[in-house]
């Protein structure tokens, strides 16, 4: 079903006429033969099967080119080059090292930040505090949601991508932060004419534990004066130790006196169908209270730690502080702590492999998450050797499954073929060609109040948590709208007005025709670049019928059928999965 959901949403009959911006122009199916629904669990994709060699198990493996595009797109988030095509097809053991290579570009940093930003949920829209709080105009709303949204994520890249124990997390003595939060926040130590993030400092006595210490972390995850940071304390262990203290069992026998009790903090503390969460909750909660804010929505309370209001948190409590029945003295005992237990240091593994898989794992990957756990540990925590081992697995490297495997488990979880994110499909199409889909300063695929970041399947940090796993009619129109935008700006300014070097155009002038050799390479070029897949003779005959018949349309002329043929591609479900 996924398979033909994915046809339909990319292979269309096209409308007549010259190719613009929101047209609703669609697309032809220029690979009729294998348009099929497959229903024997295989999920092949249009160009036959994705797949190369067959590994131990259920998994058949991706073949190289394919490969490579995963690795890229996971990676770097953007998509491998004609000559790293070429030596991976040269040079198959090369994939590897050249992944390895990757691990220590800026990309990588960046793509790290999408994919702890997909767990943690930072990157929201809105915060209790605004960018004109700070009198930064509205053009600068987007840079603000994102700058303090990220700060914990940049700082989880930089301890990742500098290589320093993953326990630097929780005990590091500095955040980071852009040019915009040193301003707002007046943060101490960021370099002189400096630009970009950089590790600074707080003016303030907050403790020193790394992201546990953000703005950022704590403005998405605020209290009242009723939770009074109970709510804190269980996002910390979903996010910092994969425990998810709201999914243990409660008895409902005492919701009703709960509900009406004058003192639910007392009753908490005694009822033993609380006491199974709340013996943990309660004494951590009350070392947060320097996060507490006496003024909701104040901008100027929430930028500032309250090292005063320490005290208020054993007292309204009424509870010693304590990390899982360790005795604490005060906040700053909590980055030790945390970094000191396995569950943390067990977690990225189960984190970065649901990232990666595209899946949630469950108690039947626990093997698997602990092998990957060992690996990481026998590094001393560096997360790069975390994603290399699971990059390495077979459950990541396949491309479909072995005869009759719809029946194994394990293969009934697996994704062998996975959607493009919202950010992936941002990231891939500007690297390729300049055009950032944006509306008045904000980015439409990485924003929901004016742009389309869940309808693309993505992630808001708020409503949903998870990223969309199956093709649907949002997505799909989403995904023509982007094709559209895409394929005429690029066409105009490479082809038409050439405002810019060619990338994608690179070998055709607009005189030229079917049957040309430059055009036959381009062809090539293009579609060996978007799909990571060689172009076969079929293929070929089809996308040149493609282009002469946009060509004999009243009203249009060459740049339309290129842009008309650059949307059947980006379309192409080879393209909007990996």
């Amino acid at each position: 079903m996924v398979r033909l959901l994915l046809v339909l949403a990319a292979c269309q009959t096209p409308q007549t006429g010259p190719v613009s911006p929101g047209s609703g122009q669609s697309h032809v199916d220029t690979n009729d033969t294998d348009d099929t629904d497959d229903t024997d669990g295989t999920d092949d994709t249009a160009q036959g099967d994705d797949t190369g060699t067959q590994v131990e198990g259920v998994y058949v493996a991706l073949d190289e080119l394919r490969l490579l595009r995963r690795l890229s797109l996971d990676l770097r988030g953007t998509l491998p080059t004609l000559d790293e095509y070429a030596t991976a097809s040269a040079d198959p053991e090369s994939i590897d090292e050249t992944a390895r290579a990757w691990l220590d570009t800026d990309a990588f940093s960046e793509r790290l930040v999408q994919l702890w930003g997909e767990r943690l949920g930072t990157q929201v829209d809105e915060f209790d505090a605004h960018h004109y709080d700070y009198l930064l105009d509205d053009t600068q709303e987007y840079a603000f949601e994102r700058a303090v949204g990220q700060e914990p994520l940049r700082l989880m890249a930089h301890v990742a991508t500098n290589d320093l124990p993953w326990t630097d997390v929780v005990t590091a003595d500095y955040t980071v932060a852009n040019e915009l939060l040193v301003d707002i926040w007046d943060l101490e130590g960021y370099p002189e004419g400096g630009s970009g993030w950089h590790p600074v400092t707080y003016p303030d006595e907050r403790p020193l534990i790394g992201v546990l210490a953000t703005n950022g972390l704590w403005w998405r995850y605020p209290t009242t004066t009723f939770n009074q940071n109970r709510l804190r304390v269980a996002t910390l262990s979903r996010l910092m130790l994969c425990e998810d203290l709201l999914s243990r069992p409660v008895s409902f026998d005492d919701s009703d006196s709960l509900l009406e009790a004058e003192d639910t903090s007392a009753m908490v503390r005694s009822v033993p169908s609380c006491l199974s969460c709340h013996a943990t909750i309660e004494p951590l909660a009350a070392s947060l209270y320097g996060f507490w804010w006496a003024e909701a929505a104040n901008h100027l309370e929430m930028q500032r730690y309250h090292p005063e209001r320490e005290i208020m948190g054993p007292m309204q409590l009424e509870v010693e502080l304590a990390y899982y029945g360790t005795p604490m003295t005060d906040l700053r005992d909590l980055g030790p702590l945390v970094a000191q237990d396995p569950r943390f240091l067990r977690c990225p593994a189960e984190h970065m492999g649901a990232a990666l898989l595209r899946r949630e794992l469950d108690f039947d990957d626990h093997k698997t998450v602990e092998d990957w756990a060992s690996s990481f540990a026998s590094s001393e925590y560096r997360l790069k050797e975390l994603i290399a081992a699971i990059v390495a697995s077979d459950e990541y490297r396949a491309g479909g499954l072995v005869e009759g495997a719809e029946e194994d488990e394990l293969a009934d979880r697996a994704l062998t073929h996975r959607m493009l994110t919202a950010q992936q499909l941002a990231s891939a199409t500007e690297e390729l060609t300049g055009f950032r889909w944006e509306y008045e300063g904000f980015p439409l695929m990485d924003n929901d109040e004016i742009g389309y970041r869940v309808l693309a399947g993505g992630v808001d940090g708020d409503a949903l948590q998870l990223t969309q796993q199956d093709p649907g009619v949002t997505w799909a129109l989403v995904v023509e709208r982007l094709a559209q935008a895409v394929s005429y700006e690029t066409v105009t300014a490479e082809l038409v007005e050439k405002t810019r070097p060619p990338v994608l155009f690179d070998q055709i002038t607009l005189d030229m025709v079917p049957g040309d050799e430059a055009f036959t390479a381009q062809l090539q070029a293009l579609h060996l670049r978007l799909l990571g897949i060689p172009l076969d003779e079929t293929r070929q005959e089809a996308l040149e019928a493609l282009w002469t018949a946009v060509l004999d349309q009243p009203d249009v002329g060459p740049p339309d059928a290129w842009a008309a043929l650059l949307q059947v591609l980006l379309r192409d479900p080879d393209f909007v999965t990996y």
